[in-house]
């Protein structure tokens, strides 16, 4: 990025230099030993050089002379660049905006040497002010459709569905759930997705309970039988155990 006239002048030369080049090598030739596809790649290399320097010289010449008025950030490593390009929009020399912000010249000039490397938010805001830029950026926060929160030392991950329903991970959760389904199918201003949402939840809650008895049950009854095999009877147990523990609040 030029950055001041010094800069300016030295890279117009330097694009003067590289044309005349490439004006002697097309005319010349390629030289003795020299292959012509190298010396084609020579004569390329050179325009390439041209095109680089040009595109910044016409950068700077737009921000200079105010046919730039704002631009889009789309990162916060691009704030640098901003403060450079700003202050030379505002047609201000480095000497200018160091008196500004009452620093030495060499110390404006080493910010934007570094692109502003080092220097704290309060000094960016500073520079900003003294160059009276305008921030109307908006930042979109990132806001994840899952989270995980922690019930009694262990994780469990709530999901959130399309209907605006809760994946239900414990009893609490599920007795809160039936309760807001309920009242989402009393509420006569319900809509007919948010009552449909809501009686899913609702027979989710209903079928966890079911299942549970059910199983409850058939341990159980494993347990009775004269017949079952010792692996049946303490599979039956474990299933009782883990029932019983999920009937204690």
């Amino acid at each position: 990025m030029i950055a001041n006239e010094r800069q300016h002048r030295i890279s117009a030369a330097a694009i003067k230099g590289f044309k005349d080049a490439i004006a002697r090598a097309e005319a010349d030739g390629p030289g003795d030993g020299v292959h012509p596809r190298l010396h084609a790649a020579m004569i390329d290399g050179m325009r390439s050089q041209v095109e680089q320097l040009q595109s910044e010289v016409d950068a700077y010449c737009a921000l200079r002379d105010g046919k730039v008025k704002r631009r889009v950030l789309h990162s916060l490593a691009e704030i640098p660049n901003v403060l450079i390009e700003g202050r030379i929009a505002s047609r201000l020399t480095q000497r200018q905006l160091a008196d500004r912000i009452s620093v030495p010249e060499q110390q404006i000039q080493r910010y934007e040497q570094t692109y502003y490397s080092g220097a704290s938010i309060e000094r960016l805001q500073e520079v900003a002010d003294a160059l009276t830029l305008t921030v109307r950026k908006t930042v979109d926060y990132h806001i994840p459709t899952t989270r995980t929160v922690s019930i009694k030392g262990a994780s469990h991950r709530r999901r959130t569905t399309k209907s605006g329903g809760v994946a239900m991970a414990n009893r609490s959760t599920r007795k809160a759930a039936a309760s807001a389904a309920g009242k989402t199918l009393s509420s006569k201003s319900a809509s007919k997705a948010a009552r449909a949402a809501a009686a899913s939840d609702l027979a989710q809650v209903a079928n966890r309970k079911t299942t549970g008895r059910r199983a409850a049950t058939a341990a159980s009854k494993t347990l009775r039988a004269k017949g079952s095999s010792k692996a049946a009877k303490s599979a039956a147990g474990s299933d009782l155990s883990q029932a019983t523990r999920k009937k204690k609040p």
